[in-house]
């Protein structure tokens, strides 16, 4: 029965009703997700220099950090959506912007750590996505540690170890729940991109609504693995 606790089933149906009855949850996503586009079309403007390949490289990282920032935040909103039924971005966003620093100091261990994970799964082939994989597993409270764990940013890392180690069945379940959910919507929502990109000019529009089901992902994301992180770590108090 103790690695059943986390365990609900229900809670990932719950979550699209709470989304659909909150798109605020993933605004703060969509914006990210947008300026990080801007930023990787200035970047790419600017990348023809001896330095070019390091400020690629260093743009992607930046974007990465924003696109996790706004994860948190919808997982800030999200969080008071399962507490209270309804959210508002103005409480969402100024939560947000005062937790930002162990945000994004989460969201930095987080990306070093799964860089490391690729590089060393690089080395060992098809068997270093089984690597990558527990890295992903292992780390995925990280961003809701810091959002809203009460856990300073640098110590996010080892609580997300911790309950993921002491909690396996529900990690597991809400890993593969939010990878599907990230990938069905853009395998699902492709041939509308298709569609409107021909009829409307595919380097805006495509981009724009490639952004906005990216968002819609993320929010969702983020209701499923903060609510399975406040069961794992206090009990089903929803």
């Amino acid at each position: 029965m103790q690695q059943l606790r986390g365990v609900d089933p229900m809670m990932y149906v719950r979550a699209l009703g709470l989304l659909v009855r909150n798109p605020a949850i993933a605004v703060v996503p969509l914006l990210m997700g947008l300026a990080g586009v801007v930023l990787t079309l200035v970047l790419a403007l600017a990348a023809n220099g001896p330095l070019g390949q390091l400020t690629v490289s260093l743009g992607q990282f930046a974007v990465l950090l924003m696109n996790l920032f706004g994860f948190g935040a919808a997982t800030i909103m999200g969080d008071q959506a399962w507490r209270r039924g309804r959210t508002s971005f103005d409480d969402g966003w100024a939560d947000a912007r005062r937790k930002a620093g162990d945000i994004l100091m989460a969201s930095f261990g987080f990306t070093f750590v799964l860089y490391i994970a690729r590089l060393v799964g690089a080395i060992f082939g098809p068997f270093g996505v089984l690597l990558i994989a527990a890295a992903v597993v292992f780390l995925i409270y990280t961003i809701p540690a810091a959002a809203i764990g009460g856990v300073p940013g640098g110590a996010a890392l080892q609580v997300s170890i911790e309950r993921a180690r002491a909690n396996p069945l529900p990690t597991i379940i809400v890993a593969i729940v939010s990878l599907v959910a990230y990938f069905i919507l853009g395998l699902a929502f492709s041939p509308l991109f298709t569609l409107l990109a021909g009829q409307l000019g595919e380097s805006i529009f495509s981009t724009v609504l490639g952004s906005i089901v990216q968002a819609i992902g993320i929010a969702y994301i983020a209701l499923v693995v903060g609510k399975t992180y406040t069961d794992v770590s206090l009990g089903s108090r929803y």
